[in-house]
């Protein structure tokens, strides 16, 4: 009883220490191609500190591996001498998401033999709103997008160059989500005879449609003429309401719907 007290405080220091061993020698074995040795060990610090970090850390670094050593496989085994020789360019992702505000992100630059001998590039005429930084050791490129005041998505490519070897990221950009306003959300025709409204409609989309309005008319009551007047407004015209109608007591409402790319605005529009 009294040794299991004695461990109960064994400090746990020892055990963190060890798994950072563990990880570093991963990351040793791993950029000297011996990538089974480093998955063993990535495994190993794993077991030692079971912390969503260092899980999160060391699967990262096992995906690495069994990636490189799939391209090393895959240039074939017929000549230990060729592939001793041979320069390899592997990226952490081959694709990056950006949001509409400023952001950056990194993306890892893997080179067999290691070398911050690589270049990175963007298309000239994205160079106002995309810029990449290459970290002092060379393992990583930074790809920053300024804040973009356009609600279409944009996109770009950056091209790496290892030696020979080419590899393409395709970035994208989504653009702010657009905005629709109008001047009535709630219309209402208090005549059973019809009547016509007007609504002023107001919106920040970059996208336009028919007449060059950056809105468009999708759906209303058959029981209303609804027309996009020459500005920015909606006419909306009732139709009168018959006594034989099976709403002349009670009155009728319905729904006006307008969008703009994938932002819709609904309008409801009543007759008493």
């Amino acid at each position: 009883m009294i040794i299991f007290g004695l461990l109960s405080f064994f400090p746990s220091s020892s055990f963190a220490q060890s798994a950072t061993e563990s990880y570093n020698k991963g990351v040793a074995l791993m950029n000297k191609g011996d990538y089974q040795g480093a998955i063993a060990s990535f495994k190993a610090s794993m077991a030692i500190n079971k912390s969503a970090a260092n899980v999160k850390k060391c699967k990262a670094q096992i995906t690495k591996c069994n990636r490189l050593a799939n391209n090393k496989k895959g240039k074939g085994d017929d000549s230990s001498q060729k592939n001793s020789s041979s320069k390899l360019l592997t990226l952490s992702t081959y694709n990056l998401m950006f949001d509409a505000g400023s952001d950056t992100k990194i993306v890892g630059v893997q080179t067999v033999p290691e070398s911050s001998d690589w270049t990175a590039n963007v298309a000239s005429e994205h160079e106002s709103w995309c810029k990449l930084t290459k970290s002092m050791d060379g393992k990583d490129l930074q790809v920053t997008c300024m804040a973009t005041s356009s609600t279409l998505s944009r996109m770009t490519g950056i091209t790496v160059i290892y030696d020979q070897t080419t590899r393409f990221i395709k970035l994208v950009q989504k653009g702010n989500k657009p905005k629709i306003d109008v001047t009535k959300p709630d219309v209402k025709i208090n005549k059973k005879k019809g009547g016509t409204q007007k609504v002023g409609i107001s919106c920040n989309s970059d996208t336009l449609y028919a007449d060059n309005k950056n809105w468009t008319l999708v759906k209303y009551p058959d029981w209303c003429e609804v027309t996009a007047t020459s500005g920015n407004e909606l006419s909306i015209k009732a139709d009168p309401l018959a006594k034989t109608d099976p709403d002349f007591k009670t009155g009728r409402n319905g729904y006006i719907v307008i969008r703009s790319q994938s932002e819709e605005f609904i309008i409801r529009v009543e007759q008493k």
